[in-house]
C-alpha cells in the first residue's frame, strides 16, 4: 500500500511542483509602485523590447494601483493596431508643468527602447533589415525634464541600449549625455552565430551595403563573429578564426557587483550593444570584454574601437542605471512569471554553450540584477507617503 502511495505521490510531482510554485506566488502580497516603462520600439505587439522587465514587475508582484502590470497597455511610446494604424503615447505635447506633475506622480522610469518604428518595418512587402524613414522614435527634451526632476527627488531612473543613439537629435543627446555623466562613442555592435548571409538572415543588408562601398568588396564572412557599426555609416566586422580568439563578447562584473547584484563574475552577451564612456561619477558594475586576433586587434585600433568598456554603469547619488545593451529583449514568456521559485530550475530550460540563445543572460545576469534593483529601491519607499499623482490620461 506505502508503495502505491509512493508511486502516485511521484507520478504527481510534474503537477504538484507548479501548483505549489503558483499558489506561493499568488500569496504574497502585492507592492505598489508607480512604475513608467517608456517603449517606443513596439512594430508588433509582441513588446519584446520590455516583455523582461513586465516579467520581474508581474514575478514580484510589484503593481501599478494594486493591478498587475500589462505589458500591452501599460507603457508608453509607440503601439501598432490593426490595419497598420498606430497610436503613440508620451509627453511630448505636455507642458514644462505637466511633465513634473507626471514625474512626481511616479516612483520609476524605465527607458526600455527609444529607437523607435521606421517604414520598412511597419509597412508591407517590405525589406526589414533594410534602412528607411522614421515613423516615431528617439527622445525628446520633455524627457530631459522628466530625468531632471527624477534627479532632483531621488527617484530610480533605468535606461538601455539606444537610449542615446540615432534616432534621438544630437543636441537633446549631448544634455542627456551630461545629465548622466556618459557619452556615447557613436558605436554600437552585435554578436551573430553565422555572418554568412545564405545562412543568417538577420545579417542587415544596409550593412552588406556599407561594407561594399567602405572596403570595395562583397561581404565574404562565414563564421560567427561581431559586426561593428558607427553613426557615421562606418561598419567594422571581426571573424572567428581570422579576427577573433572568442567568438562571442564577455561580461566580467566587479567583486562589488557579484555581492551586491548577485551577478556571475563572468558571462557571455549575445545581442546588441552600445560602446559607452562614463564619467568620474559613475561606478562600472561589470564591463564588456571583446577577445581579438592580432590582426583584428589592429583592425580595432585602426577604428578607435576599444576592446574592453563599460557593460553596467551605476549611479548611487542620483539613482540611475545605465545598461549598455539590449538587455531587456529577451524571449520570455510572461505566464512563468506567477510561478516562485522557477529560477530554481532554469539550467533545464536552455543550453549555455549555445551563445545565440538569450534566455541564460535573462535568468543568470538580468533577472537577479533587476530584481536587487527593485528590492533596495521598494525598501527606500516604504517610509514615503503621500506622492502626488498625475492625470490618469497622463500616466497609464
Amino acid at each position: 500500500m506505502k508503495r502505491k502511495y509512493i508511486i502516485f505521490f511521484i507520478f504527481s510531482l510534474p503537477l504538484l511542483i507548479p501548483m505549489v510554485a503558483f499558489i506561493h506566488w499568488w500569496l504574497k502580497e502585492n507592492r505598489p509602485m508607480r512604475v513608467l516603462i517608456y517603449d517606443m520600439t513596439v512594430p508588433v505587439p509582441t513588446y519584446d523590447e520590455h516583455n523582461s522587465f513586465s516579467w520581474i514587475l508581474v514575478n514580484q508582484k510589484y503593481t501599478s494601483q494594486y493591478q498587475l502590470n500589462n505589458p500591452a497597455t501599460d507603457y508608453k511610446g509607440f503601439f501598432p493596431l490593426k490595419d497598420f494604424k498606430f497610436v503613440t503615447k508620451d509627453f511630448s505635447k505636455l507642458s514644462p508643468e505637466g511633465v513634473q506633475q507626471v514625474a512626481d506622480s511616479l516612483d520609476m522610469a524605465y527607458y526600455t527602447d527609444t529607437y523607435g518604428v521606421f517604414s520598412n518595418e511597419w509597412l508591407k512587402n517590405r525589406i526589414i533589415n533594410e534602412r528607411s524613414s522614421k515613423i516615431y522614435g528617439g527622445l525628446n527634451r520633455n524627457d530631459l525634464l522628466l530625468i531632471k526632476r527624477f534627479q532632483e527627488s531621488g527617484k530610480l531612473l533605468l535606461a538601455e541600449f539606444n537610449f542615446l543613439a540615432n534616432p534621438t537629435d544630437y543636441s537633446v543627446r549631448r544634455e542627456a549625455e551630461k545629465l548622466l555623466d556618459v557619452s556615447w562613442t557613436g558605436w554600437a555592435g552585435r554578436y551573430y552565430d553565422a555572418l554568412d548571409t545564405l545562412v543568417n538572415p538577420d545579417i542587415p543588408e544596409w550593412a552588406k551595403k556599407l561594407y561594399l562601398k567602405q572596403y570595395g568588396k562583397p561581404w565574404h564572412f562565414h563564421q560567427a563573429g561581431i559586426l561593428f557599426v558607427h553613426e557615421r555609416d562606418i561598419v567594422v566586422v571581426l571573424e572567428m578564426d581570422a579576427t577573433l580568439n572568442e567568438e562571442v563578447p564577455w561580461i566580467y562584473t566587479s567583486k562589488y557587483g557579484q555581492q551586491k547584484y548577485g551577478l556571475p563574475e563572468e558571462f557571455t552577451y549575445p545581442y546588441w550593444f552600445d560602446i559607452m564612456e562614463s564619467g568620474s561619477s559613475n561606478r562600472i558594475v561589470s564591463k564588456y570584454k571583446i577577445y581579438p586576433s592580432k590582426t583584428g586587434r589592429a583592425l580595432l585600433k585602426e577604428h578607435g574601437i576599444p576592446d574592453e568598456f563599460p557593460c553596467v554603469i551605476e549611479n548611487r547619488e542620483k539613482n540611475y542605471y545605465y545598461f549598455c545593451g539590449d538587455f531587456c529583449d529577451n524571449p520570455i514568456r510572461l505566464e512563468s512569471a506567477k510561478f516562485s521559485g522557477g529560477y530554481l530550475f532554469r539550467k533545464f530550460f536552455y543550453n549555455k554553450y549555445n551563445y545565440i540563445d538569450r534566455t541564460p543572460f535573462f535568468w543568470n545576469f538580468y533577472r537577479p540584477m533587476v530584481i536587487r534593483i527593485m528590492e533596495e529601491y521598494n525598501q527606500k519607499l516604504n517610509g514615503k507617503k503621500g506622492l502626488a499623482l498625475a492625470p490618469e490620461s497622463a500616466v497609464n
